[in-house]
């Protein structure tokens, strides 16, 4: 009797591991096809930067899978402009997405350059969400920062919130009324920075051409301060 037992043990061991590791990939897999959402938060709202390296992205999908807000990439200098800002502003229209719009802050062009061609090629409408400037080079020399801080003033003598994604012990080159956008690792302080750039390798749920290399983005508040400021969050 005992042998007969032991005949039967051993293969029902090697069968509930066989399951319990199906069960581990098809875990792990769906896992991998999620939205990918900040660590270590509980963030309001998230949001993704959209431009021209994505021809056509479905917004109505965007908005069904939790994504609440959209930067497009406008300009860079004096000379680039994104292809596809002008018909992603028009598409947001017909959603619930708010969005604002997103400068490549460049070395090579001046403050006054930088605005110009930002003003020309976008007019008034730059969304709800602050003017997002970003640098387009890794130096974060006083001069450059200089730069920068002039380009915002410039920015925000015409009505328009700004805020810039560099860290926030550079505050002294920028007026007080500067927002603060993080790229660190971890969910950053609330007093300090306003949204946070949690991954440029993420993706979107069932949404063609966002399954990998998304820039993310995440609003560092409460639910009740992000509808206040910018809008209702998507479901």
């Amino acid at each position: 009797m005992k042998r007969f037992q032991h005949k039967y043990t051993l293969p029902a061991i090697l069968t509930l591991l066989v399951l319990a590791i199906a069960f581990l990939l098809i875990g792990f897999f769906n896992f991998r096809r999620q939205t990918t959402l900040p660590a270590d938060a509980n963030s309001s709202a998230i949001g993704i930067e959209l431009n021209q390296d994505v021809d056509y992205v479905d917004l109505h999908k965007l908005q069904a899978n939790g994504v609440s807000f959209v930067y497009l990439k406008a300009t860079q200098g004096r000379s680039y402009f994104d292809e596809n800002y002008l018909s992603y502003r028009e598409q947001i229209l017909g959603t619930k997405l708010a969005f604002g719009s997103e400068i490549y802050y460049s070395n090579e062009s001046t403050p006054l350059e930088h605005y110009r061609y930002f003003s020309q090629q976008v007019g008034s409408n730059t969304g709800s969400l602050p003017i997002l400037i970003v640098p387009a080079v890794t130096s974060r020399s006083a001069r450059y920062l200089r730069s920068m801080g002039r380009f915002a003033t410039l920015l925000q003598a015409s009505g328009k919130r700004v805020m810039v994604k560099v860290d926030h012990k550079y505050q002294h080159y920028f007026n007080p009324q500067t927002m603060f956008m993080s790229s660190g690792n971890k969910a950053p302080n609330t007093l300090r920075y306003s949204f946070w750039c949690y991954t440029t390798n993420g993706r979107v749920k069932n949404v063609n051409g966002l399954d990998r290399g998304v820039t993310m983005y995440a609003y560092n508040g409460t639910v009740s301060q992000y509808k206040q400021k910018y809008g209702q969050l998507t479901q």
